[in-house]
C-alpha cells in the first residue's frame, strides 16, 4: 500500500485520522492523504495499470454528508457549482488538485468547459460527525430525461471490451468512505477495489504456436457494457444536496449491509422521471467480454462481482485458429483477484 501525502497552504479542513498515517494537524494547513488496498490475491494495488500509484489524470468525485445534522454543513454543498454536490479532483503530479476548463468538462451546468468547486476553500470544522465518500470517475455524462429535466452526472464506466489499457483501468471501480466525529484538518481515504479481477495466463502445452497477437474473450458475462456500476453507501439517503431524482440518493441509497458493496448499474425510469439502481442478478447474462493483452500470452479482465448462472466460456482467436476453456469458477467476489491458466493443446 503506497500513501500520498498532500499539504496545501489553505484555511479548510476536511477530516479523519488513519492509525498507520497520522499526519499532524497544524493551523490553516490542509493534510490529504489517500492509499490504494491490493486486490486480494496480488502482491500489487491498482491506480497505475501496473496497479502501484494513481497516474496523471486519474479523477476522483467526493461526496460529504453531515448525516446527523439538519442544517446543511459547510462541504455539503458547492452551491450549485457541480451536480449532486460532488467536489471533483484529479491526480496531477504527486496530489490530488481541482478540474480547470482545460479538462474540458461542464461541471456548473452552463454548456461550456467549467473549473470545478474547490474543495480546499471550504471550512470544516463543525462539531457534527462528518461522511467522505470518494470513488473514481471516468466519464461526465449529459442528457435530458423525462419532462425536459437535464441531467449531468460524474460516472464510472464498464467497458465488456477491455483491449484498450484505459478502458481496462476505466473499469477498475475504486471505493472509500471515512467517518469523522467532527471536522478537523486531516482527511485519509483508504480506496479499495470494489470489482472483481481475473489474471490469464495462456499455456502452450503442445507448442501450437499461440502468437502474441491473440486475442482473448469470456463469453456468459452480465450484459452491462457501457452502464455506470453502483455502489452502496448507507448515508446517502441522508444526503441534503441532491441535483434531482435522477442523482446520487436516488441511485446509492441502500442497507448497512451493503455499504461499500457493488449492488448494481444504474438505469433510467422514464416513466416514474428517476434513476433506479438494477442489481446484477437481474441482469441477462449474455455479454462477452475481451481482455487487455498484457503480452508474454497474460491477459487482465476486469468483471463485476456477480454469480454466474453457468460456466462462462473463454475463446482464444489466433488468425484462423479458435480455442475455448469452460470456466470452473461461477463466483467472482469482490476486490478478488483470480488467477487462471488456460491450457492450449
Amino acid at each position: 500500500m503506497k500513501i500520498y501525502r498532500i499539504f496545501l497552504p489553505v484555511i479548510a479542513a476536511l477530516a479523519v485520522s488513519c492509525s498507520k498515517d497520522e499526519a499532524p494537524r497544524e493551523a490553516g494547513t490542509l493534510s490529504f492523504t489517500t492509499s490504494v488496498e491490493d486486490f486480494e490475491g496480488q502482491v500489487t494495488t491498482r491506480a497505475s495499470f501496473e496497479g502501484n500509484a494513481f497516474e496523471d489524470g486519474d479523477k476522483m468525485k467526493l461526496k460529504i454528508i453531515c448525516p446527523f445534522s439538519s442544517h446543511t454543513e459547510f462541504g455539503e454543498t458547492t452551491y450549485g457549482n457541480s451536480f449532486d454536490g460532488f467536489w471533483l479532483l484529479k491526480w496531477n503530479g504527486g496530489e490530488w488538485a481541482t478540474l480547470t476548463s482545460a479538462d474540458g468538462y461542464d461541471i456548473n451546468g452552463d454548456y461550456s468547459p467549467s473549473a470545478s468547486p474547490n474543495v480546499y476553500d471550504r471550512y470544516e470544522a463543525q462539531q457534527t460527525p462528518y461522511v467522505y465518500t470518494a470513488q473514481t470517475w471516468s466519464e461526465e455524462q449529459i442528457f435530458i430525461a423525462g419532462g425536459g429535466t437535464r441531467v449531468e452526472q460524474y460516472s464510472n464506466v464498464f467497458h465488456a471490451n477491455q483491449t484498450k489499457e484505459a478502458d481496462y483501468k476505466a473499469s477498475d471501480l475504486l471505493w472509500a468512505q471515512t467517518i469523522q466525529q467532527t471536522g478537523s484538518y486531516n482527511v485519509h481515504l483508504s480506496f479499495n477495489h470494489v470489482m472483481s479481477a481475473l489474471l490469464v495466463t495462456v499455456d502452450d502445452v503442445n507448442g501450437i504456436g499461440i502468437s502474441d497477437d491473440a486475442v482473448l474473450t469470456l463469453e456468459g458475462m452480465p450484459d452491462i457494457d457501457q452502464c455506470e456500476v453502483i455502489v452502496g453507501d448507507y448515508y446517502a439517503d441522508r444526503s441534503k444536496v441532491n441535483s434531482n431524482t435522477y442523482g446520487y440518493k436516488n441511485k446509492h441509497t441502500c442497507t448497512k449491509e451493503q455499504n461499500g458493496r457493488v449492488i448494481g448499474v444504474a438505469v433510467v425510469n422514464d416513466a416514474l422521471r428517476m434513476s433506479e439502481t438494477k442489481p446484477l442478478s437481474e441482469i441477462a447474462q449474455t455479454a462477452t467480454y475481451t481482455a487487455y493483452n498484457s503480452g508474454h500470452k497474460t491477459y487482465r479482465l476486469i468483471v463485476p462481482p456477480c454469480s454466474l448462472d453457468a460456466g462462462a466460456t473463454f475463446w482464444i482467436r489466433d488468425g484462423e485458429m479458435r480455442y475455448s476453456m469452460q470456466l470452473s469458477q461461477t463466483l467472482f467476489e469482490q476486490g478478488k483477484l483470480y488467477r487462471i491458466e488456460m491450457q492450449v493443446k
